[in-house]
């Protein structure tokens, strides 16, 4: 069959109509555009707004722990008044009390989601303000507390710590009640940032030295004639390091700790290789002697149950923590460690090491 040719006029009809094809496409991709844009400027253009009243409504669908509460009149959008953050204070409070959880009570309540023990205290808690959603009473609680414990000390709030913590001690629950502070981490941790302060850091010097042997000595001397157990581990000695601390006045009370377990006691102690008392009887047989230098001395019959070995070992040991006096003559160092570790102290030390330890 054959194919008919096209003619003049064939292809300008064609040729029309594409064209008016074309324009028809534009014009819907145009309108399409415009409209999107029309959208994204509406879009754009609208703000939040917010009521100028403050709406009393009853809630349907208020949930605490799980269960509904219909028919609940609740107010939101309302800054709670002083009364009302009163009530929420009390109300934690008496929570804490009537559950005996003690001094962590607050951060437990306020961190419940960790405590599944605590699950619904926010709905105890909540009754005292029954008009108010239970997470509006949380979220207020926790704004309230934290905001309380992070302002700013005063001068009179921290000379009324010292005070009292020199009255009462480490009672950190009833001196925060009493500063208005409710968690008492902060009120300790505030303590220990005034206590600290004017402590000195890094290298002891031989004033330090000396009067923490002669407290240490003074603190043994009272406690041996106490009628108590003595604690195992670090304080083994039952040492009143915090009393020592404050008389010293320079060093933190687990500084002076560390400084006479960690170095000016022996490590050999805690290998079962030396004994604290041993100190004592080395010191008092080398008192004895009329030594010029170490040579001098015969280490091997100086301490009857003890190595030569080990007592010039635990004498190099003393040695290295007397400074300048390192550079004197040997008698001399001598004497100065005599009047440091008390050889008279003897039979205190050894009546201190013979007491029971308590685990």
């Amino acid at each position: 069959m054959k194919k008919k040719k096209k003619t003049k006029v064939d292809a300008n009809i064609e040729s029309t109509v594409t064209s008016i094809g074309n324009v028809e496409t534009e014009n819907n991709f145009g309108s399409m555009n415009e409209r999107l844009r029309n959208s994204d400027s509406k879009k754009s253009s609208k703000r939040v707004k917010f009521a100028s009243h403050v709406e009393v409504f009853p809630s349907s669908d208020d949930k605490d722990g799980g269960e509904e509460n219909p028919g609940k009149v609740l107010i939101q959008g309302k800054r709670f008044t002083k009364k009302e953050d009163q009530m929420i204070r009390d109300a934690v409070h008496s929570y804490i009390e009537a559950h005996k959880l003690g001094e962590e009570g607050l951060d437990m309540i306020l961190r419940c989601k960790k405590h599944p023990n605590l699950r619904g205290c926010w709905k105890v808690i909540g009754a005292a303000l029954p008009h108010r959603p239970i997470k509006s009473i949380y979220m207020r609680a926790n704004t309230m507390f934290e905001k309380a414990e992070s302002r700013n000390w005063a001068e009179d709030e921290e000379a009324f710590l010292l005070e009292y913590y020199a009255k009462h001690g480490p009672n950190w629950k009833s001196m925060g009640q009493v500063l208005g502070r409710n968690r008492f981490h902060v009120v300790r941790d505030k303590w220990r940032q005034i206590y600290l302060e004017g402590r000195e850091k890094g290298q002891w010097s031989q004033m330090e030295y000396q009067s923490l042997f002669h407290l240490v000595n003074k603190d043994m001397r009272m406690r041996v004639h106490e009628e108590k157990a003595s604690k195992h581990g670090m304080l083994r000695d039952n040492i009143g390091w915090q009393a020592i601390s404050d008389r010293l006045a320079t060093r933190a009370h687990s500084s002076c700790c560390k400084k006479w377990y960690n170095q000016l006691s022996s490590s050999m102690v805690r290998q079962g290789k030396w004994a604290d008392t041993d100190d004592y009887r080395l010191l008092d047989a080398l008192n004895t002697l009329d030594a010029c230098c170490v040579e001098d001395v015969d280490w091997d019959n100086l301490l009857e149950h003890r190595s030569g070995d080990l007592s010039l070992k635990r004498w190099r040991q003393m040695v290295n923590h007397i400074g300048e006096h390192g550079l004197q003559s040997f008698g001399e160092q001598v004497e100065v460690l005599a009047k440091r570790y008390c050889p008279e102290l003897l039979e205190v030390r050894e009546a201190l090491d013979s007491r029971p330890l308590v685990d």
